[in-house]
């Protein structure tokens, strides 16, 4: 149109090239338009997916968060239970040396006492060899049954020949 002798023709064409033109750049801006909006549902997409996993994460941070308190609170009944059994190990420790203790005195007045026995046995077997032996005791009663037998017929004779007054002085 810059040229005011243009033909109807002509204005016709160039119109027609003008329209084609923005035709195109209307499809451009259009394929462009899409592009941008596939662009946006795409990132929506992503944004939502990622509000999915954040919305995820925070509910794990939150087990894990329950997780850790539960195992804080088991981990202090350990330490106490722990606690305690050390308190009872120590006690049973000192209990097992005081009777560690008391045995070893044990064994040592056993020790004692074996001695102390041993010198029995050899007191007893010193006094069993200077105890007559059954010959012996045989061999005394024969020898008490012959001063028995001697001493009584021995006093019949001594009876017979003292006066009689001299039976108050023997009697004494």
């Amino acid at each position: 149109m810059a040229d005011s002798n243009m033909t109807y023709a002509q204005a016709l064409n160039e119109a027609k090239q003008v329209i084609l033109q923005q035709a195109g750049r209307i499809k451009a801006d259009t394929d462009k338009l899409k592009t941008q909006q596939q662009m946006i549902v795409d990132q929506t997409a992503a944004l939502s997916e990622r509000d999915a996993r954040i919305k995820e994460h925070e509910s794990r941070i939150e087990h894990l968060g329950n997780e850790n308190r539960d195992l804080t609170a088991s981990l202090s009944e350990a330490t106490t239970a722990r606690e305690q059994a050390d308190t009872i190990i120590n006690r049973q420790g000192e209990r097992i040396s005081g009777m560690q203790n008391t045995i070893a005195e044990m064994e040592q007045r056993i020790d004692e006492m074996a001695t102390q026995l041993a010198d029995l046995t050899r007191e007893r077997d010193d006094l069993a060899g200077r105890l007559p032996t059954s010959e012996d005791a045989d061999a005394l009663a024969q020898m008490a049954a012959l001063l028995s037998r001697k001493v009584a017929g021995a006093a019949t004779t001594v009876k017979e020949t003292r006066p009689p007054g001299l039976r108050l002085a023997e009697a004494a």
